[in-house]
């Protein structure tokens, strides 16, 4: 009696742990089962991609490919199925006929059917269209962990092929719509060979036990996973609906590896392998997508084609014999072209650039998500990144900076880096960004943590401070004819310090020179004079409206450029100029969605005058002499033919070497210099003209390869008129023509000159005191 008692409270105490067992494990099987990972990676896309005619051939086939297009190459034509809009409208012109054109058939047409032959035409079967935009290409997540890191695109189970149900079924489980969430059958047969290879090789698992194990994020083969799969798989189909459990199965099947990015669900697989959607896949692709369940990385399609098809094959077999498909189907399916996409590249694809975006994309969200909720909120960040030109420019400055240490002898304990910065100078956005020779050597983001001294670089500010000034003390009006004495003299600043004595890169003289050719030789000496002249406070304003945030001291050395800043504040400052004297903040974020697709951020250009216009052209007209007749004169001789206007730069020493220059299409600001900022040595003479212009140059041509060159556009804001040379004011009728000078003045001050015929410059500047 008392054995049966103790046996009896034995069961029961057995029944209620069993129990609550079984009401732990339905609760964590219901709550897995429906809910969507909560730690999605934060994605970041790059610009979107514009073919226009003029482009090559082989450029155009690289963006397609690089977008895992279906190219139908023809003798002079490319045909391709414009993908459908997956990403925010507002990336695209407004109306823009690319809108009409996607899910629909795009003929470009070439010259020729070389590689170099120039797209000529773009058409769908109704319209011509005079550019076409593609989406956005994936440049890196904002989240680095494996686990963390999954590409996710949730699907309808009736919104994919019936094939692919089916598939999946005749290949992994053809018992799934007569078992409960187990095959005995299947197990028996699996552990019978497992037993008698002493290994775990044969799984066994049934459709629902594999998505039991996807779903509490166990890969690894052992008996006591084994048998928790059986009692999770029972739970499973207690819940949810065979229908259910298929749908959510193809949503989580496991089917490669991008670096760290898990490719998973059959939505993504149609994307990585073949470049579609899944509702595109022929009924081989489908076959050989469900192939790869079996071993991803060893059917892996990109690495082991042949192997994939055997195994293809095999899948086709088991529909046909399970009747899920006729022979004919079967015959066809095996006929069907298997074209695989590129494999995309998942790792960080623009470092510095997305180190850029990740601090931007912080101080937009900043109050709304923390920084950790931001890396795993599955957000889609588009950005305005030209991918491939910063690629390029990445290639670039490693090997010119190369270059330079072999042409100088630097010493490798002590090598040269290099920071950049591109920008749309019309839109504010950055298009390219490149912080350091090698991220993988040196993560430090020279254009985000570095202030340097700019050095002549800083001139054009002090120049732009010049042009707007009521005068110059003495009624006259300073203008780009204005005349400067180029000779040594000091500035006694403070009464307590010894005189401040400027002197020349060259330590020569020119004379009376105009302020035109003093800004394109960047004569030290008359910049100093102009700073005197105006104040020094102006040229700080003028700075602060040009967009220059870093406090500057208020010192006669200023006036070339004694002043430490970062790429991006000499960015922002040219980027004023180069847009007519209007300025918003630059940036690389052009939207953030959320995972499902709605808008969270926006960017709004709303570019605002800081300086007046005619100032901004004025000093974009000067600045293209330094191309033409100043420092960087040798351009045309190193392979630069566009319209183009700059500014070089070099500091006490030589440590830094600088070039700031734009085309209406673009601006680029690079740096070269040594992260320690010690003096270099002596015989070392890097100079914005020697060092950073070469650079510079390939920089700009290869981001502009694809784009005709262009002339500034007239200014309305600008008139020629006829200066004396002596004085820079308009000159009085029967002036002598050879003291006549034609120059261009700001409209707005026609009205202000005093018409002078001064017969010398030394009489002028004596008459003016």
């Amino acid at each position: 009696m008392k054995r049966s008692r103790l046996l009896a409270i034995g069961l029961v105490i057995l029944a209620l742990a069993f129990g609550t067992i079984f009401v732990i494990l339905y609760r964590q099987v219901s709550v897995a089962f429906q809910s969507i990972p909560d730690q999605l990676p934060t994605r970041v896309y790059a610009s979107v991609t514009r073919l226009h005619p003029g482009q090559s051939r082989s450029t155009v086939e690289r963006k397609l490919r690089a977008l895992s297009y279906d190219i139908k190459p023809d003798a002079q034509a490319l045909q391709i199925t414009l993908h459908e809009l997956d990403y925010p409208e507002e990336l695209l012109p407004e109306k823009h006929p690319t809108f009409g054109a996607m899910g629909k058939t795009v003929q470009l047409l070439f010259s020729s059917a070389e590689s170099n032959a120039e797209l000529t035409e773009i058409k769908t079967e109704l319209d011509q269209l005079p550019d076409l935009y593609l989406e956005p290409e994936l440049v890196a997540t904002l989240s680095g962990e494996a686990s963390d890191t999954r590409i996710r695109e949730p699907v309808l189970l009736s919104s994919v092929p019936k094939f692919i149900g089916d598939a999946i079924v005749a290949a992994e489980d053809q018992h799934f719509y007569d078992h409960f969430g187990i095959d005995p059958r299947g197990f028996l047969r699996a552990m019978w060979v497992n037993l008698r290879t002493l290994s775990f090789s044969q799984g066994g698992s049934t459709i629902t036990q594999q998505l039991v194990k996807n779903l509490i994020d166990r890969r690894g083969r052992n008996v006591f996973l084994k048998v928790n799969e059986l009692f999770l798989a029972p739970i499973l189909e207690l819940q949810f609906t065979k229908r259910q459990i298929l749908e959510r199965y193809l949503n989580e099947v496991y089917l490669g590896q991008i670096g760290a990015l898990e490719v998973r669900g059959v939505a993504e697989g149609a994307k990585h392998f073949f470049g579609k959607s899944v509702r595109d896949l022929n009924k081989g692709e489908i076959a050989l997508m469900v192939a790869l369940i079996k071993g991803p990385a060893f059917y892996n399609p990109h690495k082991y084609l042949e192997r994939a098809k055997t195994r293809q094959r095999y899948v086709l077999e088991r529909m046909l014999a399970t009747g899920r498909i006729e022979q004919n189907a079967y015959d066809q399916a095996l006929r069907d072209p298997i074209r695989l996409a590129p494999p995309p590249q998942a790792s960080n694809r623009a470092p510095y650039y997305v180190d850029f975006v990740r601090a931007e994309v912080h101080r937009v969200l900043e109050g709304t998500f923390s920084e950790s909720e931001i890396d795993h909120a599955g957000f889609r960040i588009y950005t305005s990144l030209d991918l491939e030109a910063n690629a390029s420019t990445q290639e670039i400055i490693g090997n010119g900076l190369a270059e330079l240490e072999k042409k100088f002898a630097i010493d490798a304990s002590t090598p040269l880096q290099a920071a950049l910065v591109s920008v749309d100078p019309q839109q504010g956005t950055i298009r390219s960004l490149i912080g350091g020779r090698n991220y993988s050597q040196t993560n430090f983001n020279r254009v985000l943590n570095m202030k340097r001294q700019v050095g002549s670089v800083f001139k054009p500010i002090v120049y732009a401070a010049a042009l707007r000034t009521p005068g110059d003390g003495k009624n006259r009006l300073i203008t780009a004819a204005y005349p400067i004495e180029d000779h040594s003299w000091s500035w006694v600043y403070d009464p307590k310090k010894p005189a401040w004595k400027p002197k020349n890169y060259d330590k020569e003289s020119l004379g009376w020179i105009p302020l035109r050719k003093s800004l394109a030789r960047s004569i030290n000496t008359t910049a100093a004079q102009l700073t005197k002249i105006i104040g020094i406070q102006s040229v700080i304003d003028t700075a602060n409206d040009l967009g220059i945030k870093s406090t500057l001291q208020p010192i006669p050395s200023l006036s070339l450029g004694a002043a430490e800043l970062s790429p991006i504040e000499v960015a922002s400052a040219y980027t004023t100029l180069a847009n007519h004297g209007r300025r918003d903040s630059l940036s690389v974020v052009l939207s953030i969605t959320e995972p499902t697709g709605q808008s969270l951020y926006t960017r709004e250009f709303d570019p605002r005058e800081r300086i007046e216009p005619g100032v901004a052209d004025l000093m974009t007209d000067l600045m293209q002499d330094v191309f033409q007749d100043g420092t960087a004169r040798a351009a045309g001789s190193m392979g630069f033919d566009r319209p183009a206007a700059g500014k070089t730069g070099t500091t006490n020493e030589y440590r830094d070497a600088w070039f700031a220059g734009y085309t209406p299409q673009l601006l680029t600001v690079l740096w070269i210099g040594f992260d320690q900022g010690t003096a270099a040595k002596k015989s070392l003479k890097l100079t914005g003209a020697n060092a950073a212009l070469p650079i510079w140059i390939r920089a700009m041509n290869t981001s502009l390869r694809d784009e005709p060159p262009l002339p500034f556009e007239v200014s309305e804001h600008l008139i020629e008129a006829r200066l004396d040379a002596h004085t820079g004011q308009r000159a009085k009728s029967g002036c002598s023509e050879s003291q006549v000078v034609i120059e261009k003045i700001i409209a707005s001050q026609e009205d202000r000159f005093e018409a002078t015929c001064a017969d010398s410059f030394e009489n002028a500047a004596t008459a003016a005191k």
